[in-house]
């Protein structure tokens, strides 16, 4: 869990967390993978199947299917609180 949130945050990603039920002991882990180790480059594809494994879904998220995708999402702005 530590190499995936650290891997989460060089990709750019700014909220990193938990899904599905993660333990304590889990959150320990990425927050002191995130607190130890130095800001580095972001992964490539290769990078990341090669630390978590290979892509379970159709597509990687690269391809004609990312794109048609992005066509659907619309951007509604900043939610303010």
């Amino acid at each position: 869990m530590g190499e995936y949130a650290v891997m989460a945050c060089h990709a750019g990603a700014k909220i990193i967390g938990g899904c599905c039920g993660p333990m304590p002991e889990h959150l320990r882990h990425m927050r002191e993978a995130l607190d130890t180790r130095a800001r580095g480059d972001r992964p490539s594809l290769e990078k990341i199947v090669e630390i978590l494994g290979p892509f379970t879904s159709a597509g990687d998220g690269t391809g004609a299917d990312a794109k048609d995708a992005s066509e659907h999402r619309t951007r509604r702005g900043r939610r303010r609180g």
